[in-house]
């Protein structure tokens, strides 16, 4: 990483009023504004817009920074497209949309392959695929829009009174198929085809979770209090933490399924990632081979997640 001789100064608070800018939009001009007083409020939106702009720029710097700050700068970010989530997702004009994948791309070209960049590069990955613009000019469909199919769910219960159920659905159906979601805009950022990228998520994801399973934890053993001299005794704990080696053959072989079935899982949805993100699918299957060849997973999964892929291309 470089030395943190960059500024300093950029406040975290920098990266809230980024968001708040970008999905409140721009104060508009009401109808009863006079002729006396159109110049004041266009002066006034001109000034909100610089300053907008230029509180972007600032954040975005900020954010594209390989510095323990830049790393705190994303860590900021993060936390605030967070909770922009739970609130609104849509961003309502294109600029602003525009802006948004602007600092998504910032915030990529920032991560290294440390652990806390690779983990901050996925959830980015993640939030791309939750903030959108609705096109209102495509007429075919939005790039990258979320399947028609979706839209059986809507409630019908939520219909307005007077509008039939299938002209609702409808609008529904043609809003999705008008969403131009952040990822589609970021995809072709160079940290997609860096395959040390991937094999660090790889590797985060499933050491995560086999923390979390805690594979070997079913296998503790009760341990044997055995004195050792001055009064202390070894094994005071009744259980005791095993060991691979430690295994009986049966014992092994069920906790290497275990671990097949995590190394599955995550390749399996990074592969998708992959493809998601406009990897492809040749890469996304080279991709499966060798990672699959280095955490020794069988044959058969192996084949099943290939298969997968090839049958998402048709």
């Amino acid at each position: 990483y470089e030395s943190d001789d960059y500024d300093d100064s950029v406040d975290p608070q920098v990266f809230g009023d980024v968001i708040k800018m970008l999905f409140e939009g721009s104060p508009a001009m009401t109808g009863n504004d006079t002729t006396d007083q159109a110049p004041k409020c266009s002066e006034a939106q001109q000034i909100h817009t610089t300053k907008k702009e230029e509180t972007i720029n600032t954040a975005s710097n900020a954010l594209a920074v390989k510095t323990k700050l830049g790393q705190s700068s994303r860590k900021s970010i993060l936390y605030e497209l967070n909770n922009q989530r739970s609130k609104k997702t849509r961003v309502e004009s294109n600029n602003d949309f525009h802006s948004l994948c602007c600092v998504f791309n910032a915030f990529l070209s920032g991560c290294g392959r440390e652990s806390v960049d690779v983990s901050n590069a996925k959830m980015l990955m993640i939030l791309s695929q939750t903030f959108y613009f609705v096109d209102e000019e495509q007429k075919d469909g939005g790039r990258g829009g979320v399947s028609t199919e979706n839209v059986n769910n809507v409630d019908t219960n939520t219909i307005p009174q007077g509008e039939s159920s299938s002209s609702t659905i409808s609008k529904t159906t043609k809003d999705r198929e008008r969403r131009i979601y952040v990822k589609n805009e970021i995809c072709h950022h160079d940290i997609w085809s860096d395959e040390d990228f991937w094999d660090q998520a790889v590797f985060q994801c499933v050491s995560e979770s086999l923390a979390k399973s805690g594979v070997l934890s079913n296998y503790v053993r009760s341990s044997t209090v055995t004195p050792v001299g001055d009064g202390k005794r070894m094994g005071d704990d009744p259980k005791t933490s095993v060991k691979w080696h430690d295994l009986s053959p049966d014992e092994y072989a069920g906790a290497a399924a275990q671990v097949h079935s995590v190394v599955f899982a995550q390749l399996g949805s990074l592969s998708h990632s992959m493809i998601e993100l406009g990897c492809g699918i040749p890469r996304a299957c080279n991709f499966v081979r060798r990672l699959s060849i280095r955490y020794q997973l069988p044959l058969s999964l192996r084949i099943a997640l290939i298969q997968h892929l090839m049958k998402n291309a048709r």
